[in-house]
């Protein structure tokens, strides 16, 4: 994980992180929760890390949250251990009007605070695609028209 990551992600109320990359989630998990593992799941990448966030949800009230597989689509995982837990898994592809609605008034109101990393001009689009390729940053990177 890029060094200055976990430092930004503790200041914004982060207790504890995994560097995918270098970790078992999974492991991580159920070590940081003493075994008992995590009531949600938010998945965006799909792949094999949909699976390492079953392995990491609390039998019979775990659930997971995908809206991503952008690691491939077509994600496959074992049914076996998903059914025997009674794990809940809950696609998400979209916001409702009424939700969009909801976080631009709490952006409005101060609730919540986009984290920008970077903005870009839309000429250098091309280094604000290498930064975000790189995964050096926290936050979103902005491309301005």
């Amino acid at each position: 994980m890029p060094w200055a990551i976990p430092e930004a992600a503790a200041a914004s109320g982060m207790d504890h992180g995994i560097d995918y990359t270098t970790q078992d989630v999974s492991a991580e998990v159920m070590r940081i929760t003493g075994g008992g593992g995590v009531d949600l799941v938010f998945e965006h990448v799909g792949g094999e890390l949909l699976q390492k966030g079953l392995e990491s949800l609390k039998p019979s009230t775990g659930r997971v949250v995908t809206c991503g597989a952008h690691a491939q689509e077509v994600v496959p995982f074992d049914v076996i251990p998903f059914f025997r837990s009674e794990w809940t898994i809950i696609g998400s592809f979209v916001y409702t009007r009424d939700e969009l609605e909801k976080v631009l008034d709490f952006a409005h109101r101060g609730l919540i605070t986009p984290k920008v990393a970077g903005t870009y001009p839309l000429a250098e689009t091309r280094a604000a695609m290498e930064r975000m390729e790189s995964r050096d940053f926290f936050g979103k990177l902005i491309v301005e028209i």
